[in-house]
């Protein structure tokens, strides 16, 4: 074979082995070196193809897809700094252990170090990020078809393996790379028994529940049986079934439960969130854990480890499906990894008791409500957390729901409202790196890997920072709703000490922008709307949540009126919890 049919070869052999592991999600820029690839998945019948000229917003998007489908999407670019941009998100997917597949075109041996142009150092640009990375061979017969696809089936499992991860393949290709017919019957493909056709993947694989050892299992036991005031937190939990088994331990045992935002419990109306009470230093005084059983990933909020800084529990154990280590304090006493689901299960079932406390739970509970509700009464102008609280309440049970760094996520784990069991929405976010770059492009994937319309609530400065991500909205299968906090600058810092400091917070912390986000709506052929009050605000948002096309509503704020908001807000829940205790 001459070097085109070779590479057109390789190319589809690589697609098509990808295809049979069930990957089918493909995010392409454009370019010259990756031509081979491009036109091996475009032409690929079975592939879902989207042509992205941002490597970034590609990137991110690959990321919001693995989120919420579960699987990895693979990313194919040319050669050159068009990699380098994938970079945030490899980082992001990485550190939230979300599956990721990098498929880079490179320049060949004889161009390295050479001068030669678009030419950059690719095999390892991400440093130790990726869960397994490989420079391939340029395309050659020497290397047998079953080691390419072989190859294939170990990147997919490393992707998907414990933990997930980004994956990176870099093949470097001679010119020509444009395509070529390749007549059936090749001898090639048919080394070591490959038959092109066939609809199995060469290699599979299987991954097994890791299940906490006896001894492991019975010391856990005994310690929650022997606690006379125990904790349960769930943190960032990624499937259904560990939330609701997490869930169904708090409820049978009596004990507790903090949910987090992003553990898929916080909204659930069984649950009594801790958030608010955690701003009443008479509540952390009151309640003290002896024993605190964390389930699953990070926290948004910082309450809840400062609160147990106080504490000072004699047990502090993490339960985590992998092996990532979790300890941003260094005071957790025990780390298991195994499933949150099975060990929930088995301590709901192994501890015949019901722990009480002399907390008036329920009632502050209902109390808390009571007074957000008001908060976001109808003919009240809109703010940042009624934004967030109505939002919770609105967002229509299929859907699903994004949030967006900074403030936008702390203000859904604080004030979010509380739903019926089962209409809780899937939700999102960038919390491996907390980056407020990408959020719109992750939305957009998050969406499109549900198959249902979401939601993005995001703040001024970090939809400036994706904005060219809004090309994506138009064609998408699934429409994405954007509610845009403009406060005129990165709200967050003026809760900071810095804020103080009048001569330069302005300019180098508030960083104001200005830009008009109406213009930027019509500019990308987006509906627009701007409402004033919360009854406008969620009439606005309700209706479009019923329509099929994207939209953007732009929620016009004050930073320091924000930060006065809170403050009073958070004083008279602090208030309405000391009453009761």
């Amino acid at each position: 074979m001459n070097n085109r049919e070779i590479t057109t070869l390789w190319s589809t052999l690589i697609i098509e082995e990808l295809v049979r592991h069930g990957i089918i999600r493909f995010c392409i820029s454009p370019g010259s070196r990756s031509t081979s690839l491009t036109a091996a998945a475009a032409r690929n019948p079975e592939t879902e193809c989207g042509i992205f000229p941002d490597e970034r917003a590609a990137a991110f998007f690959a990321l919001g897809y693995a989120r919420s489908a579960g699987k990895p999407a693979v990313l194919i670019c040319t050669s050159g700094t068009a990699v380098a941009n994938y970079f945030p998100a490899v980082v992001e997917a990485s550190l939230d252990n979300q599956p990721m597949l990098v498929l880079s075109a490179d320049r060949p041996f004889e161009l390295q170090d050479s001068g030669a142009n678009q030419t950059i150092r690719q095999h390892g640009i991400f440093g130790k990020y990726p869960r397994w990375d490989i420079e391939f061979p340029e395309p050659s017969e020497e290397i047998p078809a079953h080691v390419l696809l072989s190859t294939i089936g170990h990147a997919v499992r490393q992707s998907l393996g414990t933990p997930p991860g980004p994956v990176h393949l870099n093949v470097p290709f001679r010119k020509p790379f444009d395509p070529v017919d390749i007549p059936p019957g090749n001898s090639w493909t048919e080394t070591g028994g490959f038959r092109k056709k066939e609809r199995e993947p060469l290699n599979r694989f299987a991954f097994s529940s890791k299940t906490a050892d006896t001894a492991t299992f019975s010391h856990i036991q005994e310690l929650l049986k022997n606690a006379s005031s125990p904790l349960l937190v769930a943190g960032h939990l990624d499937r259904q079934a560990d939330a609701q088994a997490v869930l169904g331990l708090a409820g049978q045992l009596n004990i507790p439960l903090y949910t987090d935002i992003s553990s898929r419990l916080r909204m659930c109306r069984e649950n009594r969130p801790l958030q608010p009470l955690l701003l009443s230093e008479r509540f952390t005084s009151r309640f003290t854990p002896d024993l605190v059983l964390h389930f699953g990933g990070k926290i948004v909020g910082k309450h809840l480890a400062a609160a147990i800084k106080q504490w000072a529990p004699e047990h502090f154990i993490v339960i985590s499906s992998h092996p990532t280590r979790y300890n941003p304090d260094h005071n957790v006493t025990l780390q298991i990894e195994t499933s949150p689901e099975e060990l929930a299960k088995r301590l709901a079932s192994g501890i015949d008791r019901a722990y009480g406390n002399d907390l008036p739970l329920d009632a502050l509970s209902s109390d808390i409500e009571r007074e957000l509700d008001d908060y976001c009464s109808p003919e009240k102008p809109v703010t940042e957390i009624a934004t967030a609280r109505i939002v919770s309440s609105a967002v229509p049970e299929n859907h699903g729901l994004f949030l967006a760094n900074s403030m936008p996520i702390r203000d859904m784990d604080t004030y979010s409202a509380l739903r019926k069991s089962g209409s809780v929405p899937c939700c999102g976010m960038n919390r491996g790196a907390s980056g407020i770059d990408g959020n719109i492009s992750t939305a957009a994937g998050f969406a499109q890997g549900l198959g249902t319309p979401a939601t993005l609530i995001i703040g001024d400065i970090a939809f400036l920072h994706d904005l060219n991500s809004l090309t994506l909205l138009r064609n998408a299968k699934h429409p994405l709703h954007i509610v845009v906090v403009n406060n005129n600058g990165g709200g967050i810092f003026s809760f900071l000490p810095i804020a103080a400091e009048e001569d330069i917070f302005e300019t180098y912390f508030g960083t104001p922008q200005s830009y008009s986000i109406r213009s930027a709506a019509e500019t990308f052929g987006i509906a627009y709307s701007n409402p004033s009050t919360n009854g406008q605000f969620r009439e606005c948002y309700s209706e479009r949540c019923r329509s099929k096309k994207p939209g953007i509503i732009e929620i016009t704020c004050s930073r320091d009126e924000n930060v006065r908001e809170h403050r009073t807000l958070n004083a008279r829940l602090r208030e309405l919890i000391d009453r009761q205790l």
